[in-house]
């Protein structure tokens, strides 16, 4: 079943500036709120799906999210952190992303908390050079901090990522809004899981993804629903 949040709710969910939580430092009230919040991460009852009037008249940069098979939310853009995108879904989560990759979040457990080696990414440079990806690298090795919550404690792990890249080719792809758009498709692969990025070809904003996250969480599916401004100049032509 697919149901219809209306624009005022989700406006005021949206409008809301979250203060990023600090780590739990053996305050057992705290870790509680934390384990309270995450086990709410996306428990919308139905997926949410505006229309085409809603996306027309929403407000702010929006995409939708859906974290392994559970109900498709909508979070929208909270701030812009030099390049490091932050965003609300209508609880306390924040989920950020940088060039369309999942790279952080807040208030999520099993979760990515913290990505490094962020500049030596291939999926920036592809992005830029989607008729000419040889003249990016094709390997990227990064650490990932995953923060998990128990009624007890919070625990940071750290893994190491190592991935390949491979830009697949064209495809067209129809907006939320109806546009039709064509996108490169950019393949991310590993041991532990592929990943695929939807690139358009004009501006290289990232319009659709799967992407793994962690072994707790599994793999999250992103859309866009709006465009952030920013990301709508052309950088291919």
């Amino acid at each position: 079943m697919t149901t219809q949040r209306k624009p005022s709710q989700m406006l005021k969910q949206a409008a809301i500036i979250a203060l990023l939580v600090t780590t739990a430092s053996g305050c057992s009230v705290r870790v509680k709120n934390y384990v309270e919040i995450a086990q709410r991460a996306f428990e919308t009852p139905d997926d949410v799906s505006l229309s085409i009037q809603e996306i027309k008249d929403y407000p702010y940069a929006a995409q939708y999210i859906r974290v392994d098979n559970r109900p498709r939310a909508l979070m929208a853009l909270a701030f812009d952190d030099d390049n490091v995108l932050k965003w609300r879904t209508g609880g306390d989560e924040i989920i950020h992303t940088r060039h369309g990759r999942f790279i952080g979040s807040v208030n999520i457990s099993d979760a990515i908390a913290h990505t490094d080696n962020l500049d030596a990414d291939p999926l920036v440079c592809l992005k830029r050079n989607l008729k000419e990806p040889s003249q990016c690298p094709t390997m990227w090795q990064r650490k990932v901090w995953i923060t998990s919550a128990t009624e007890k404690n919070l625990k940071d792990s750290v893994l190491t990522y190592s991935s390949e890249f491979a830009v697949l080719g064209t495809e067209q792809w129809t907006h939320p809004d109806t546009t039709e758009l064509t996108v490169y498709k950019i393949e991310e692969t590993s041991e532990l899981f592929t990943n695929i990025f939807y690139v358009e070809q004009k501006t290289g904003r990232t319009v659709k993804s799967r992407q793994f996250v962690a072994p707790g969480t599994g793999y999250v599916e992103i859309e866009e629903v709006k465009p952030y401004a920013n990301d709508l100049k052309a950088v291919n032509e």
